[in-house]
Parts: structure tokens; C-alpha cells; sequence
């Protein structure tokens, strides 16, 4: 099994390995190393990308055995034994430390303002959706979740990770039941949101810099939400801001 580096430091950016194994596939090189600070995709949440020693990582996925395979795009110029420098497009991880770290606050959200409960989520390049249990939500509502939510963000809670016994996750009052056994890791936004979860988070809520709320739709039942986070958000309002403008210049009178 890969030791997991990401799981103790989300803000790792660099990394230091042995390389166990190296194997040609279809999209490039397989390589398997001691320890990674890549993260795999999981959980809704995309892998990272970087490189190791040069060559461009372009997949990272979890084997049945608990190895982490990384894909490269380019042969690499090592072998098993030797040891490798891995980079983290930082960038990229730091996106999704605020997708991800944003819906921890906004599930937790929609419990106290509508009830309902988050039935899966799926993290994307350009949007992320959060489904959940609840057939329609009131403009109101909608304007109260998004109110609580940044809220939240801005009180600027701090980020507690913890790995605990399978045992003790009972003392937790996790918001949902954890779906691994034996050792959990749990994900606290101070006083507000306890989770299990295996994802990169930020260090404080504050981080997250904002959530916003873009659309909402039925889905099978319930409501799909797409919201954006942090940067994202900001890009978004960007966005909007220089289409009103422009629309404004021409139909002026």
C-alpha cells in the first residue's frame, strides 16, 4: 500500500519517493512509488496532476491492492529502486482544496436550512453539482443557503483532520456514515461539520474564500445544485459583470 502524503498536508507541493514499480499501458508509463503527495481521484473529486522528475503525470488511480498508480505521458528516465522528486500542479490542487472544502460547508448547510440530505457529489473542472434529498428548494431557501454557507466561510473555521478507530466514530455525530471500516478519517470544520472523508482540504474555512450558487435543477427526485467556490466564483461574477456591461453599452439610448 502507497503511503498517502496528501492525507497529513494538503499543501504539499513537492515530494520525495522510491519507485517500485514501472510498467508500460496504453495511455504511457504505470509507475507505483513508496509514498505519494499525488492525490487519487475519489470520492466525486478529480487526481492531481505534475510531474515526476520531468515527466508530465497525467492520471493518478487507486489499485485494488491500496497501491497508487501514477500515468505518465513520457517514458521516464528511472527505474524501480531509484528515487524520484514528484511536483504538484499546485494550482490545480488548490482548486479543488476549495470545491471540495466548500461543499463539506455547504452540505452541512442545507441540513440546517432545508433538511435535506447530500446524496452524492461530482467535482469538475469547471462546475461542481451536489445532489441532494429534497424535491424543490424556494428561492428563499436558496437565498438563506447561500447566506449560511458563506457565513460559515467566513467565520474562518479551523480544519481538523483526524484518523480514528472505526470504534470511536460514534462520538463524531458525522453528518453521514462513513462507507470504509477499520482506521477513518474524519474532517472537522471547527464546531460546524464533522465528515468522513479520504479528500484535500483547506487549512481554515476562510480559504474557501466564497461559495456561489449557480443553478439548480430535479434529478430523479431530488435537487442537483452546481455551485462554485473560491477563485471560480470569483471568475464567475467576473464574467457576469463584464456581460452586463457590455449588453449595457450597446442598448443604451
Amino acid at each position: 500500500m502507497t503511503e498517502r502524503l496528501y492525507r497529513h498536508d494538503s499543501f504539499l507541493a513537492t515530494f520525495t519517493a522510491q519507485v517500485l514499480e514501472s510498467a508500460a499501458v496504453p495511455a504511457g508509463t504505470a509507475v507505483v512509488l513508496d509514498r505519494t503527495g499525488f492525490y487519487a481521484a475519489a470520492g466525486g473529486q478529480p487526481c492531481d496532476f505534475g510531474v515526476l522528475r520531468g515527466a508530465p503525470v497525467i492520471d493518478v488511480s487507486e489499485r485494488a491492492d491500496g497501491a497508487i498508480v501514477h500515468v505518465l505521458a513520457a517514458a521516464p528516465d528511472f527505474a524501480p529502486g531509484d528515487t524520484v522528486l514528484g511536483t504538484i500542479d499546485f494550482g490545480r490542487r488548490f482548486d479543488f482544496m476549495q470545491q471540495h472544502s466548500g461543499q463539506h460547508l455547504l452540505s452541512q448547510a442545507l441540513v440546517r436550512i432545508a433538511g435535506a440530505e447530500t446524496l452524492s457529489v461530482h467535482f469538475g473542472d469547471d462546475t461542481s453539482t451536489i445532489d441532494v434529498h429534497s424535491a424543490a428548494l424556494s428561492e428563499s431557501q436558496l437565498a438563506a443557503l447561500e447566506d449560511e454557507v458563506n457565513r460559515a466561510v467566513q467565520s474562518d473555521l479551523a480544519v481538523i483532520v483526524r484518523e480514528v478507530p472505526e470504534a470511536e466514530v460514534g462520538a463524531f455525530g458525522l453528518r453521514r456514515p462513513p462507507k470504509v471500516t477499520g482506521t477513518v478519517r474524519i474532517v472537522e470544520f471547527e464546531g460546524y461539520d464533522w465528515s468522513a472523508c479520504g479528500g484535500t482540504h483547506v487549512r481554515r474555512s476562510g480559504q474557501v474564500g466564497a461559495v456561489a450558487l449557480v443553478k439548480t435543477e430535479r434529478r430523479r427526485g431530488g435537487t442537483r445544485l452546481t455551485f462554485l467556490c473560491g477563485n471560480r466564483a470569483v471568475r464567475h461574477h467576473r464574467a457576469l459583470n463584464d456581460q452586463a456591461v457590455k449588453l449595457g453599452e450597446r442598448l443604451s439610448v
